[in-house]
């Protein structure tokens, strides 16, 4: 059984997390590959145990409006606030989706997405899958660095562990600590008994007080509901690149699919569709206000001649819209073209 510690000191974490986040400049979190020696120093997405400690608006800031990023700074920008405003909301878990493959730049500047909603082929490469994965990863080991080694980072191979520890140098004594989930090839009894319980005993022996679970096969998705239905606000927990929400068709138990979407808030999503009757690099876009609002945005993006992004929204709702909601705004989208959209489709960059 996982020994329960003081619901204050997780949260005492957290709020650490907060503040430091809240002082960052979107510069310090995008992050070159060599980070060397530097020195570094909930949520449920229902009211259910959501034990809100709002630190309130401590620099005057204005309520953000939220609008579909146009480039990497405006993503990486709306995904710290996003974080920021769960977390002082009370949230202790989070589901953070980004395209597959996308490049934020962290490992190399040089290689950057110029648009949010940046399609890629279909055949996307492992590596450069595994890359994307890692990057977005390595953003939040930044944001939370504040946690220091209670933020433990799960990869669902020793082989993506490995890979992270090479590109990201952590200081073992002050930072996060990177992990990797139990060999899913092994036995059904190993993969469904044996090999949770020594992962359960690895999480108490780090003392983790904020896992990331980054991109989780079917079998470990199914061991997190669990964990977080055992450490309850004990632990934070953030999923990265689950995968789990959206229309799209996800290989996973009803019961199980349906629990981790209550138990775990979309606080920051990007997504593109590849329906290929919808225009071309349309999106799904959620972003958490500091009010709570979090609306779901379907847009379209296109690249004009010259570099320039223009976003065209589509629709706005409280709840994520299904494919029939989609595809009515997309159809009213078509009906309702205007001059504007003319000039954009004379301007729009050729592939």
């Amino acid at each position: 059984m996982w020994r329960r510690r003081p619901a204050l000191l997780p949260l005492a974490f957290l709020r650490l997390a907060v503040l430091v986040l809240s002082l960052c400049s979107v510069e310090t979190l995008v992050l070159p590959c060599s980070y060397g020696n530097a020195p570094r120093n909930g949520a449920r997405g229902t009211a259910i145990r959501c034990k809100a400690f709002n630190l309130g608006n401590l620099f005057g800031e204005e309520e953000e409006k939220l609008e579909v990023p146009k480039n990497v700074a405006e993503m990486v920008s709306g995904l710290k606030s996003s974080t920021e405003n769960s977390l002082n909301q009370g949230c202790s878990r989070l589901d953070i989706e980004f395209p597959p493959s996308f490049r934020l730049g962290v490992e190399d500047k040089s290689q950057k997405s110029s648009m949010v909603a940046d399609k890629q082929s279909k055949d996307l490469v492992l590596k450069e899958v595994a890359r994307g994965d890692r990057e977005l990863a390595r953003l939040f080991v930044e944001m939370l660095e504040a946690i220091g080694p209670g933020l433990v980072v799960a990869f669902r191979t020793s082989s993506l562990e490995k890979a992270a520890k090479k590109r990201w140098k952590l200081d073992k004594v002050n930072e996060a600590q990177v992990i990797s989930f139990f060999d899913s090839k092994k036995s059904a009894f190993a993969s469904e008994v044996e090999a949770p319980a020594q992962f359960n005993q690895k999480l108490r022996k780090l003392d983790c007080k904020c896992l990331l679970v980054v991109a989780p096969h079917l079998d470990q998705l199914r061991f997190v509901a669990q964990l977080s239905k055992e450490v309850q606000d004990q632990m934070g927990i953030i999923l990265l690149n689950s995968r789990i929400f959206g229309n799209r068709k996800v290989k996973a138990p009803p019961r199980l699919k349906n629990f981790i979407k209550k138990e775990f808030d979309p606080a920051f999503h990007v997504r593109f569709f590849e329906n290929d009757q919808w225009p071309k690099n349309s999106m799904i876009y959620r972003q958490v206000s500091k009010s709570g609002d979090a609306p779901w945005i379907i847009a379209v993006q296109r690249q004009l001649v010259g570099g320039a992004v223009v976003t065209k929204e589509v629709l706005r709702s409280q709840e994520e819209p299904n494919e029939e909601a989609i595809e009515a705004a997309f159809k009213k989208y078509a009906e309702s073209s205007d001059v504007s959209d003319k000039v954009a489709d004379f301007l729009e960059q050729g592939e």
